[in-house]
């Protein structure tokens, strides 16, 4: 229960999947991937991968956002995939859009229950007597909840603020009476600045991530620096946990790549080498009339 949903550090990369009123915001076609491997060396730590798509569209006379997220992710004993479709109501401001979303998938959870190992006690027998306790599955089974989340995304050119609110429903799936799990109601809040120096081909891009459950929160606050919209390159700090360095790069033909590396600052230090993130993406304008008011933001690259 410790970590529910999956740990990102390239963040300002990834808002389809923890928001829904984020797609179609950038008013192109936008797809990408990130794979992170979490506190590397440390036996059943998180493996994550994340798949999103979105864009925006004119529904039933609608400025709309329309987007698919699906992530799968390892730890420990869990295997959770996510598979949702968000759509997003889009209004026009004077220098932005601000979008209203909401989103409905399936959760799918397995938990391996032949990997639960408990030591002897030093006279030969064990600790707890796996046999004959029923709330500890012998074999591998898994279960199915439907999951429902909502949020709003506010941009602007200088800057951007999204706050959501994911498993609303706190859906529990169904094993069947043979495991009891449940996810957690999450709420996410984010926002960034767009801060360009004068005379400079550098764009400075301050951000702050925030989750919390409630019952506990993490805060990722990160500085990116980009030159000439090609390059960038930063730092985070997430308290209690760790400091991150990224760094990446975009083609001229729409296709970006992006790289960061977690220095672990907490305990978990003395067990792990860190964490490493890579992500993949590409956007393109698949629009065949022209939009008014419509701009490219440099954080989505």
């Amino acid at each position: 229960m410790g970590q529910q949903d999956p740990q990102f550090s390239q963040n300002m990369f990834n808002q389809l999947a923890s928001n829904p009123g984020f797609a179609g915001s950038s008013g192109m076609v936008n797809v990408s991937a990130i794979n992170r491997q979490q506190w590397m060396g440390f036996e059943g730590a998180p493996k994550t991968t994340v798949f999103g798509a979105d864009a925006a569209v004119n529904l039933f006379g609608w400025d709309s956002g329309i987007g698919l997220v699906v992530m799968n992710d390892e730890i420990g004993f869990y295997n959770d995939l996510h598979l949702s479709v968000n759509y997003s109501y889009r209004v026009e401001l004077a220098e932005g859009t601000i979008g209203f979303g909401v989103s409905l998938g399936l959760v799918n959870q397995v938990f391996d229950g032949t990997k639960i190992y408990l030591p002897s006690n030093g006279n030969g027998n064990s600790y707890h007597n796996i046999a004959d306790d029923a709330l500890l599955p012998q074999a591998k089974v898994n279960g199915t909840a439907i999951d429902m989340g909502m949020g709003v995304f506010l941009e602007r050119k200088k800057y951007y603020v999204g706050l959501s609110v994911l498993h609303l429903n706190k859906p529990k799936p169904n094993f069947k009476d043979e495991f009891q799990s449940y996810l957690k109601q999450t709420i996410f809040l984010t926002g960034g600045y767009r801060y360009k120096l004068q005379d400079k081909p550098i764009v400075l891009l301050p951000s702050i991530f925030i989750k919390s459950d409630l019952a506990s929160m993490q805060v990722d606050v990160n500085m990116n620096v980009m030159v000439k919209k090609k390059y960038w390159g930063g730092f985070t700090y997430r308290y209690q946990d760790a400091i991150v360095v990224l760094a990446g790069m975009e083609l001229n033909n729409g296709l970006r790549f992006g790289y960061s590396y977690d220095i672990t600052t907490s305990e978990m230090a003395t067990v792990s080498s860190g964490s490493h993130e890579f992500m993949v993406g590409y956007s393109f304008d698949m629009s065949f009339e022209k939009r008014n008011k419509r701009y490219r933001s440099v954080r989505y690259l």
